[in-house]
């Protein structure tokens, strides 16, 4: 959501809500151990930051989705005295890292931890940093370090599973936590605004596909399965970011499936049949990016499109003539880019109707998890023997 890079300069940008290019369907089956999420066992940590005392660039406060998404956790079954939350003067660094040992002393074997911030955030060489409200510019020591969160959650936290949330810009540093927790084997992870390359806009387009996402809507199952599931939240906010922000979203997983399960829809999508754009689909109106969440018209030739503006959305009406699909790309960072060493391909596998090189990195009977050997692995996705095939050397049409 925000966040500002400390060098000479200060940058402020605020994070949202996004999805991207491709959008991925898991088609590998629910499976009864793919596990669910249970609110009632549930501790959860809410920091919101948009005013700092030491002069950081402050953001409005109307409708804050900070405040939407304590309701929601609360709302799904998480005991109110578990969540806790932290807004504007009150998230010291002093009382984060205190409200942050209380609640994990509260933790046993079968809690789930939920850690969320929105403010302001930055990369510091070998460290991510999120700004208290008492952050000194220029000061790492005054800020709240990921390298201690993931150090304190791997050291006291009890539990089984944790969830890690935040929208601000280089958000995707809490990949450190999701890293330290797997030595502990602890099932988690990360899902953000931004990586750990990028700034984040203005808008609160990633918590909104968040909260979009545990309120179970149906633009989300993509596979209509009644479910939403880790795979699709991840497309959701990867395909959201992109297309309405124009940038790179964050995820990292340890041990836990893309079938994990993280609500129920509350409905299905419409087929309409003959529209040109389908219900859910990112297009261009007129310059600007926005998604199709209606279809009206005689011949299904009138769309609503959906925009965002800061914390709202904003609904208006298209001629199928004044759209065309979105072909937005991610923003490529400003500095050095990172080098990616690039896969050798052991397979190709269809997206789409056209096939990619992709490298197979596990498999179970009848699927195969795989990584197009182009792209980041916020693709990686299980596929089913309809949509892979094989090197002549592998001839027998097993990896």
């Amino acid at each position: 959501m925000k966040g500002f890079l400390l060098i000479i300069t200060l940058m402020v940008f605020v994070g949202c809500l996004s999805t991207s290019d491709k959008l991925l369907t898991v088609t590998v089956p629910a499976s009864s151990n793919a596990g669910e999420w249970e609110p009632k066992k549930t501790h959860a940590i809410i920091v919101g930051v948009l005013e700092w005392k030491n002069g950081l660039a402050p953001f409005p406060k109307r409708n804050r989705k900070d405040q939407e998404l304590r309701d929601l956790l609360i709302k799904r079954g998480t005991p109110p005295e578990n969540v806790t939350m932290l807004l504007g003067k009150e998230a010291t660094l002093a009382k984060i890292r205190k409200a942050i040992t209380q609640t994990l002393r509260k933790t046993s074997k079968d809690s789930t931890l939920i850690i969320y911030y929105d403010g302001h955030g930055w990369a510091d060489r070998d460290d991510f940093c999120f700004a208290n409200y008492d952050v000194q510019s220029g000061s790492k020591d005054t800020a709240w370090s990921m390298n201690e969160l993931a150090a304190t959650v791997s050291r006291e936290f009890k539990g089984s599973r944790a969830f890690f949330w935040a929208d601000c810009c280089y958000s995707g540093g809490l990949k450190v936590v999701v890293n330290k927790l797997a030595n502990r084997k602890i099932a988690s992870f990360s899902l953000t605004s931004a990586s750990t390359e990028n700034t984040s806009t203005r808008n609160w387009t990633f918590t909104q596909s968040l909260l979009d996402g545990l309120a179970g809507s149906p633009l989300i199952d993509t596979n209509g399965d009644g479910l939403i599931t880790l795979g699709e939240l991840r497309d959701e906010v990867r395909d959201s970011m992109n297309h309405m922000e124009g940038q790179k979203h964050g995820f990292k997983v340890n041990g836990l499936d893309d079938t994990f399960i993280l609500a129920k829809a509350s409905g299905r999508l419409p087929k309409v049949s003959g529209a040109k754009y389908h219900l859910g689909s990112y297009v261009r109106a007129k310059g600007k990016y926005g998604r199709v969440v209606g279809v009206t018209g005689d011949e299904a030739d009138e769309y609503l499109v959906q925009f965002y503006d800061y914390t709202e959305k904003l609904v208006k009406q298209y001629a199928e003539k004044d759209l065309s699909s979105s072909t937005r790309k991610p923003r490529v960072p400003t500095g050095r880019r990172p080098q990616v060493t690039r896969m050798e391909p052991d397979c190709k596998v269809e997206w789409r109707g056209a096939w990619y090189d992709a490298k197979v990195l596990k498999k179970k009977p009848g699927y195969w998890y795989i990584h197009y050997v182009d792209d980041d692995d916020s693709w990686d996705e299980w596929v089913g023997p309809d949509r892979i095939r094989f090197k002549e050397s592998a001839a027998t049409g097993q990896p």
